[in-house]
């Protein structure tokens, strides 16, 4: 983290919730409040604080004992996390199509340049955080605030479910080319074709997880860069 920087506990947040969208942060993993004070430079009622947002999005549990841990969710929970997606992101699709503009086209098409310099760069934490963002941005066409901020916490959900039970060592997780499929379609107001891409999108996904236990041991200075 920058040195000459002041946080607070939003900062902190947020900052947290990046490395777990970027599958960084490995479910399990223990928050040390004396960590992250020392990461980020800021008292114990800052980190306290944001545990307390993160808790409320289920990035984090706190649990007795143990303090601070980054969410593991159980097999039962991602079936029901990938359930949830593919019936809400179809619904919000529906709505994209019928509402989406010129400009709102223009602005999905520059994240998927984004996406691909990602991928040019072998910048693949950043890559990951994209594809994700991809997801909340199409969310955001359908102007249904509360059904956004329901599927952001699924995406961050899908990201701890992929790092605890994605295949270790695989490419990375999303179809080629079924991002750039799924804007053409909004693009020419064929929600049902978006919708279907979509599905097998998550399907796929979805269908490369084992369900076995990781080490969830990681360094945190090293993971923010400190």
């Amino acid at each position: 983290m920058p040195k000459d920087a002041t946080f607070n506990e939003e900062d902190v947040c947020n900052a947290i919730r990046d490395r777990v969208l970027e599958q960084r942060l490995a479910p399990g993993t223990k928050l040390t409040e004396e960590s992250l004070c020392s990461i980020f430079g800021v008292g114990r009622t800052t980190v306290r604080r944001a545990f307390l947002l993160l808790t409320r999005d289920n990035i984090i549990q706190l649990q007795k004992n143990k303090g601070a841990v980054v969410a593991s969710p159980s097999p039962e929970e991602a079936k029901q996390v990938f359930e949830a997606r593919m019936v809400l992101e179809r619904a919000m699709l529906e709505k994209a199509a019928q509402n989406v503009s010129t400009d709102d086209i223009a602005r999905l098409r520059e994240h998927l340049e984004e996406e691909a310099d990602a991928i040019a760069q072998t910048d693949i934490a950043r890559w990951i955080r994209l594809t994700g963002k991809f997801h909340i941005l199409l969310a955001e066409l359908s102007g249904n605030a509360l059904m956004c901020n329901f599927l952001e916490q699924l995406v961050f959900q899908t990201s701890l479910i992929i790092a605890l039970y994605g295949r270790s060592g695989a490419a990375p997780n999303c179809k080629g080319g079924d991002h750039a499929r799924i804007v053409d379609a909004i693009a020419a107001g064929d929600a049902t074709t978006a919708g279907t891409i979509l599905v097998s999108h998550l399907t796929s996904i979805e269908g490369q997880l084992v369900f076995e236990a990781r080490n969830s041991e990681q360094d945190l200075h090293a993971i923010f860069g400190t």
